[in-house]
């Protein structure tokens, strides 16, 4: 795009300010604005909506701006594209040039840039198809399968999510698709050989530069199937046999691009010399001619168009007019007007012929397109209706087992009880409620209370396990009761120090758990005594990057996970910072917002 007049930019650093404060209300005036001042709504998006939002993921990753700004900011960028999308609705600005699927990879959360590359592709005239966030590669090929798209753009954030983008290649290639689309990759992980190693078509460092590789990617394809239905796969020499057993002359068929396909009668040299051919129309029709040049000669053209855009021709003489005064050429085939238009309709009627047969060729590929479409689909839904039988029964397997195990634990404790066996019964309700716990919440927030309940039931099971050999401390403000958290956040540190600090320690073990409210911050703590975490290990799981502020190191993937849902929930201003010493033990601290 070339530079915008001196009242466009001022009218996109407006925009950008106002998508960066997060004020829709003079987002909607400042676009209402441009398009009263003619500025296109790509321009709009792509040169004040987008950079605004660009700045505001950058205030986010660098801990200036909270989720709440980025919120914020994002409502107003879609005010904003909602007048642009009523805009082209209402005066049809353009027709969708082709159509998009997009959407992030399973495991993944973050839709930023993924919603960055939608409203720039939206912007541009392309259908955009969004799946949204954590888009499983079934769900991709279900939506190639359904919307039919040019293209499939796939976003990861996470290093340990972007492996997924070559898992939804793989099943669009086992759904037998990956020749329909086009595949674009993109987000903070990737790089170009990382696109090339898991066969993707290309990659996009930056949303705002997506247009043009979508363009050239589809341009490509354009071409190709052009190439494979180009002129000269429908002409032969038959053609030309049938003008020289009619009329004796050979005409010459030429492609779009003229090059010559079939050769046809020499132009004499008197000819090739003039510099005043065929100027004048004796005769149009559609989209054939005789034209008439100055010495008295005649050549017939007539264009073919193609379904697919292109366009060849055919071209007869030149020809000596039986009529004409002049004899500037006497060696060239002389023809009456009527023979003229005689050959005239024979080139119409073979033009015709060729333009038939391309049609009817068109045709059949997109029958044999649609026919392998059709049993694709059946084929994916007969696999989708197995899944979904498996499932069905796994879930009945999953109803029946825990309930089993629920009353089992519940006799059990019951029958310790009538036994007076005080310990066992409690042993019994302890596993029951963690149980019950975990089966219930895992998807969803808890109450802190509730999330220190079951760490509770959790030591004591253990507790009975290592009986004296652990000793545990919790100490928990009151004011931090009534917070809420992903479920299961404690719970996996807790485990990862009893039995990876404490378990293979020699000697007593101690387990020491606080958790205060500072301000508007949740602060844990939960430290060992254990066996600590070797240099070795400390440098082997440091590339996993999941310490907050850049400070402390991560103990194994379940520590990871815990990080990666904080951050998901939380954003990067939260999540673990893990110290440790061999031989003395872990520190493992936890920060999270105090939400009610």
């Amino acid at each position: 795009m070339g530079s915008a007049p001196a009242a466009g930019k001022d009218i996109f650093n407006e925009i950008i300010n106002a998508v960066i404060t997060g004020d829709s209300f003079k987002i909607k005036l400042l676009v209402e604005q441009a398009l009263e001042k003619a500025i296109k709504p790509e321009a709009i998006i792509k040169e004040g909506l987008i950079p605004g939002m660009e700045t505001v993921s950058a205030k986010f990753q660098s801990s200036e701006f909270y989720v709440v700004d980025v919120i914020v900011a994002a409502n107003a960028m879609q005010t904003g594209v909602q007048v642009l999308k009523e805009k082209c609705c209402r005066e049809k600005a353009f027709e969708a040039e082709s159509r998009v699927v997009i959407g992030t990879v399973e495991g993944d959360i973050h839709d930023l840039g993924k919603n960055i590359v939608a409203l720039t592709l939206e912007g541009a005239g392309y259908e955009v198809i969004d799946l949204g966030v954590d888009v499983s590669p079934a769900q991709f090929v279900e939506a190639i399968t359904k919307f039919h798209p040019d293209l499939v753009c796939i976003s990861a954030l996470l290093t340990v999510t972007m492996l997924n983008m070559q898992d939804v290649i793989e099943a669009i290639k086992e759904a037998g698709l990956r020749d329909r689309v086009k595949i674009i990759i993109g987000g903070a992980p990737v790089t170009q050989s990382f696109a090339n190693k898991i066969g993707a078509d290309a990659y996009v460092k930056y949303g705002t530069n997506v247009v043009q590789k979508v363009r050239e990617l589809l341009e490509e394809e354009k071409n190709k199937k052009r190439s494979s239905l180009s002129f000269s796969s429908f002409v032969n020499r038959k053609h030309q046999e049938i003008f020289q057993k009619l009329f004796d002359i050979k005409p010459a068929f030429i492609d779009e691009s003229g090059n010559v396909i079939l050769k046809g009668e020499d132009f004499p040299t008197p000819c090739r010399e003039c510099r005043k051919w065929f100027r004048e129309h004796s005769f149009r029709e559609e989209n054939a001619a005789i034209l008439l040049c100055s010495g008295g000669l005649a050549v017939i053209e007539a264009s073919i168009e193609l379904d697919h855009g292109k366009t060849g021709k055919i071209k007869c003489g030149p020809f000596r007019l039986s009529t004409s005064s002049k004899d500037c050429t006497p060696a060239i085939k002389e023809l009456s007007r009527l023979e003229l238009e005689r050959v005239l309709a024979v080139v119409r009627l073979v033009g015709e012929q060729i333009g038939h047969k391309a049609r009817e060729r068109l045709l059949e590929a997109q029958i044999t397109e649609q026919r392998e479409s059709i049993i694709r689909s059946l084929k994916f839904q007969e696999e989708l209706r197995n899944a979904l039988n498996e499932a069905n029964y796994r879930s009945l397997q999953s109803q029946v087992n825990p309930h089993f195990l629920f009353n089992s634990l519940n006799s059990l404790a019951r029958l310790a009880m009538l036994e007076e066996a005080e310990r066992t019964e409690k042993f019994a309700y302890a596993l029951s409620r963690t149980l019950r716990y975990i089966l219930r919440n895992i998807k969803g927030t808890v109450k802190i209370a509730e999330e220190i309940q079951m760490i509770r039931d959790y030591l004591f099971i253990q507790q009975v396990r290592f009986s004296d050999r652990i000793s545990v401390n919790l100490e928990i403000e009151d004011s931090v009761s009534e917070g809420r958290i992903p479920c299961m956040v404690l719970q996996p540190i807790v485990e990862n120090a009893i039995i990876h600090g404490l378990e293979p320690l020699e000697g007593k073990g101690r387990l020491e758990i606080s958790g205060k409210k500072e301000g508007q911050t949740v602060f844990f703590e939960i430290t060992d005594n254990g066996v600590g975490i070797p240099p070795h290990k400390l440098k082997e799981i440091s590339h996993l990057n999941i310490n907050r502020s850049g400070r402390g190191h991560a103990t194994g993937l379940g520590l990871v996970h815990v990080h990666q849902r904080l951050q998901h929930y939380f954003g990067s201003n939260y999540g673990l910072e893990i110290q440790s010493q061999e031989g003395k033990g872990t520190s493992v601290k936890i920060y999270l917002p105090y939400i009610c």
